[in-house]
């Protein structure tokens, strides 16, 4: 403990902090407010932030002519907006008036559109989720996409099914995909009926289905034959005694024997080996041939003989679709008057004996030519 004298001045200072810390730790009193009698309060011009809850205080004139101009501003947009859509769902110009179809190869584009069932309606009210399923719902019809176009023109694109075989019954076709879907060939464009291996079924009794395993292997070997045996798959001819031939371009077939079985469906690879395994053996060249056919049925005794040449039904076959015939327009049954022609001498021509006159309605069809009758094997 220093017991050094303070001077004057020292104890001065000393004196001053001491009664500052006084006055610093003293409580304070609260400030209360004090009324007279008879004072009245009035309103402070500044807002409050956070002030309890209550009835607001009326606007001012100015704020409530303000605030229903803007309601009227509203309401007026609104009764627009209402007008233009009414317009829009009803006005002539926006009904539907015309249905475009894209990427159709195999079914028609008034199948398509006998499927889509579109509804003579406004444009903005298409349900385009409801018509792509209707058309998904066609069994060549992979996928579809429908979207729409101002003013009134609904657009259908479709992604189709490959067909694999073309089946050819009592003169009529038949298109198969690889999933077993058919599709009658008149519903087909002449396009997608052409380059199509075809099966000639002649069996007997009504129409019998065919195995879809089938229509792959059939479809798969006559894709592959040219590259191995240098010529092409003219057809398949299933006949009335359930025996199934490969007939070629250059006139010889291929028996194959029964494939109602799966038990011949799974036999049917090795034969076309077996076939393979014979090109240019014991003088069979199969693009220019000698022979008439080669019996596989059994793999490892392999027959041939006969003559080549196709038949007439096979030929019939391979001859392209002609497109259908439009019918001419019903003639009125009542026609209008007109004047009597009035004659014109003209001069009479000489006869040809040589030529026919030959009206043009008549269509002269191309008839195959005859073909040298093969004997059975």
């Amino acid at each position: 403990m220093s017991t050094e004298v303070l001077d004057e001045r020292s104890r001065h200072v000393a004196l001053v902090r001491a009664q500052a810390a006084l006055i610093a730790d003293s409580s304070r009193s609260v400030r209360r407010l004090v009324l007279s009698p008879g004072a009245k309060l009035t309103s402070s011009p500044r807002k409050r932030r956070h002030g309890r809850g209550g009835t607001p205080p009326p606007p001012p004139a100015a704020k409530r002519h303000t605030s229903w101009r803007r309601r009227a501003i509203a309401a007026g947009a609104l009764t627009v907006q209402v007008a233009l859509l009414v317009l829009a769902l009803t006005l002539p110009g926006f009904q539907v008036r015309q249905v475009t179809v894209q990427g159709t190869h195999l079914i028609t584009t008034s199948a398509v559109v006998a499927a889509a069932e579109v509804p003579e309606q406004s444009i903005f009210t298409i349900n385009g989720s409801a018509i792509q399923a209707r058309v998904q719902a066609l069994p060549w019809v992979a996928s579809a996409m429908v979207t729409t176009e101002l003013p009134a023109t609904v657009e259908i694109s479709v992604v189709e099914r490959a067909p694999m075989l073309r089946v050819r019954r009592d003169g009529a076709d038949t298109l198969m995909a690889s999933d077993g879907a058919t599709l009658p060939g008149a519903d087909a464009t002449p396009a997608a009926r052409n380059g199509i291996p075809v099966l000639i079924d002649d069996r007997a009794g009504s129409p019998q289905p065919i195995n879809p395993v089938l229509v792959q292997l059939l479809s798969s070997i006559a894709h592959r034959f040219p590259a191995v045996f240098g010529c092409s798959v003219a057809a398949y001819l299933w006949g009335a005694d359930d025996v199934v031939s490969l007939w070629t371009s250059t006139g010889w077939r291929a028996i194959l024997g029964h494939l109602d079985t799966q038990d011949a469906l799974d036999a049917l690879p090795a034969e076309i080996e077996t076939l393979a395994a014979l090109k240019g053996q014991q003088g069979l060249n199969f693009t220019k041939p000698t022979f008439g056919y080669v019996d596989v049925e059994a793999p490892a005794y392999p027959v041939s003989g006969g003559v080549p040449g196709l038949p007439a039904e096979v030929t019939a076959a391979l001859l392209p679709v002609a497109p259908a015939v439009q019918p001419a327009p019903a003639a009125s049954a009542v026609a209008p008057p007109t004047a009597p022609p009035t004659p014109v001498p003209t001069p009479t021509p000489s006869p040809s004996p040589s030529v026919s006159a030959t009206p043009s309605s008549e269509i002269k069809l191309n008839t195959p030519p005859p073909t040298t009758p093969i004997p059975s094997p």
